[in-house]
């Protein structure tokens, strides 16, 4: 890591599948523009939706898909690290793991439900969960209107 993996130049990044996955992406241009580590992490149906709503077609496996994004914002490779929805190693699946926020943007109200009851099925899931233990910002990007009341709900946990 090009910042010998500092706390506060380190963040962590979901795109879920909802939509508005431009957003997503965008945010990461710009967090790859300035000298910090990304953690990326990108749901299944995130890729879908990008396939969908972009005319970008995001590869499947982590490594290539680095590849891909450094090309794609031309930025230095030791910047950004991507991990696939089941990859229970990354950093961000442990508390000891050094990064300073957690955004998920888009964030499916699928994803905020699992956050706000503590389920972990996904690397997502977790990385918010272990945000949220260790007492670190997470901010969560809901797309999705109207609003139930359910999803209120579900956002009032984090308030």
């Amino acid at each position: 890591m090009n910042n010998g993996g500092k706390q506060e130049d380190t963040l962590a990044l979901a795109i879920t599948g909802a939509s508005g996955v431009q957003y997503g992406l965008r945010l990461l241009e710009c967090l790859l523009s300035e000298p910090r580590t990304v953690y990326l992490m990108l749901s299944r149906p995130a890729r879908v939706v990008a396939g969908l709503e972009t005319d970008w077609e995001l590869p499947a496996r982590p490594a290539e898909m680095r590849r891909w994004l450094l090309q794609r914002f031309g930025s230095p490779p030791g910047e950004l690290h991507v991990f696939g929805q089941d990859q229970w190693t990354a950093p961000v699946a442990s508390g000891s793991a050094r990064f300073r926020a957690l955004v998920v943007c888009p964030c499916s109200t699928s994803t905020l439900s699992a956050v706000a009851t503590g389920a972990s099925n996904t690397l997502i899931e977790r990385a918010a969960d272990v945000t949220l233990k260790e007492g670190r910002q997470l901010v969560m990007v809901v797309r999705e209107t109207p609003l139930s009341a359910i999803h209120l709900e579900n956002m009032l946990l984090f308030y």
